[in-house]
């Protein structure tokens, strides 16, 4: 969960000197990690670019699918 934060704080990351406008909860010894916008973009770019979408269930597969569960005709 990444929260808009109003404290006025340096970014967490390595070599960034911006200030943060994130901030994300942790267990570490300070409890929260800050995080500037361009690196909360790149952040979540990168994620998106790792992450493989699930392609969606065919519309008419899915409504023979519901039609022969409700028949209790289950091949």
């Amino acid at each position: 969960m990444v929260i808009k934060t109003e404290t006025k704080t340096k970014c967490d990351v390595k070599d960034c000197k911006n200030n943060a406008n994130f901030f994300v909860p942790s267990k570490a010894r300070n409890g929260k990690f800050f995080l500037c916008k361009s690196c909360h973009d790149q952040i979540v770019e990168q994620a998106m670019k790792s992450r493989t979408p699930k392609s969606p269930k065919n519309a008419i597969k899915k409504a023979i699918d519901n039609k022969e569960v409700g028949n209790g005709t289950i091949d």
